[in-house]
């Protein structure tokens, strides 16, 4: 099938932010489709499958605006790319994001792929984040949504410049979501009132270490809490069930507040200590992505957020090669988790990031 550039294939989700973002396509002039990601089977009380509600709801959505509608069936790719790597991750001692993953991998990935088999040039998502072609450096560029706490420019910092070229955010200009909403309700009233999705989506109810014990029963066991000395100071449940900075949930009361401290996996062990233990002067991030150049060489100074909803904090990052970075904070900052994602800010723009792989303590 021939692919054109007047052609947007859009993610349609069942919610509100996607559903404004296929109407304000169709109005400025695009030829839109409604597609729908199938990532994994849904089951009713009685344990048969069923169709999901989302599907059910993008469908109804599309019925609405008027537009041709597909399912695309990613549920093996989703399992193999995403839900895999975060259980394996986590076996391995990490915090991962899976969000993260699945923008990369599957989202702007496999995505863009099946768009373009539907004679789709572009794809468009929800995500309140803004991308702009540089016409100087002949690249695109991710900026901040300017929908404050809503904005996602976060999770879409490990695209290349092969998958933006593809991507179009038509909400990141909205100012708060109130906004998106009032636009939905003139769609429809029923959509407007939809509640945002939160967590991950293919664990409803966020208990990851469940999860994770349902599927692979063999790799969660019991094991020792130690103290930084290595003496035994109790016992956990299985190392997936916590993650560096964590407090509460350690299944045991000592004398004093402790905190995970590291996670040893080859001796299913978790470190604990004082809060002063789990501050880190730095990083090395693996798979580094810029959008500014293709890899850093040398020393650049930023912004960086070592997670969504952290603080910014000013560092310096080194180049390694090969995709591997240092980051170096001009202040210890606390909770650092390998697995999760180091991203780069300069004012409210996106230049790149990369998954932490191990913390530098001292």
């Amino acid at each position: 099938m021939e692919i054109s550039k007047q052609k947007v294939a859009v993610g349609l989700s069942g919610g509100v932010d996607s559903t404004v973002a296929a109407y304000l396509l169709k109005k400025q002039g695009y030829e839109v489709i409604g597609t729908t990601m199938l990532l994994f089977d849904a089951y009713d009380e009685e344990g048969r499958a069923i169709e999901p509600q989302f599907i059910k709801d993008a469908r109804a959505i599309a019925k609405v605006l008027d537009i041709p509608h597909y399912i695309i069936d990613l549920r093996q790719e989703f399992d193999t790319m995403v839900k895999k790597e975060f259980i394996n991750e986590y076996i391995a001692g990490k915090t991962p994001n899976p969000c993260v993953t699945c923008n990369k991998r599957i989202k702007y990935g496999k995505f863009i792929e099946a768009a373009n088999e539907l004679g789709a040039y572009y794809i468009a998502t929800g995500h309140y984040a803004n991308i702009v072609y540089d016409e100087v450096l002949k690249r695109y560029r991710i900026y901040s949504g300017q929908a404050g706490r809503k904005d996602q420019a976060y999770v879409l910092h490990s695209l290349t410049q092969e998958q933006l070229k593809h991507v179009i955010l038509p909400i990141g200009v909205f100012k708060s979501k109130s906004e998106v909403r009032k636009l939905a309700n003139s769609i429809d009233a029923n959509i407007a009132k939809k509640s945002d999705s939160m967590g991950v989506c293919f664990i409803p109810d966020g208990d990851y270490g469940k999860h994770i014990k349902n599927e692979r029963p063999e790799m969660v066991k019991k094991g020792y809490f130690v103290d930084k000395h290595g003496n035994i100071i109790g016992e956990h449940k299985g190392i997936v069930h916590y993650t560096i900075g964590q407090r509460r949930g350690l299944g045991q009361y000592f004398n004093k507040p402790m905190f995970v401290v590291d996670i040893d996996p080859e001796n299913n062990a978790v470190v604990l200590g004082d809060d002063e233990d789990t501050y880190s002067k730095g990083l090395v991030g693996k798979d580094a992505n810029f959008t500014l150049f293709d890899e850093l060489e040398g020393t650049i100074e930023a912004e960086a957020k070592v997670c969504q909803w952290g603080w910014l904090l000013p560092a310096t990052i080194t180049g390694l090669g090969n995709g591997r970075i240092n980051v170096t904070f001009h202040k210890k900052e606390r909770a650092i988790a390998p697995g999760q994602s180091v991203v780069f800010y300069k004012g409210n723009e996106i230049i790149g990031g990369a998954r932490i792989e191990s913390v530098i303590r001292d």
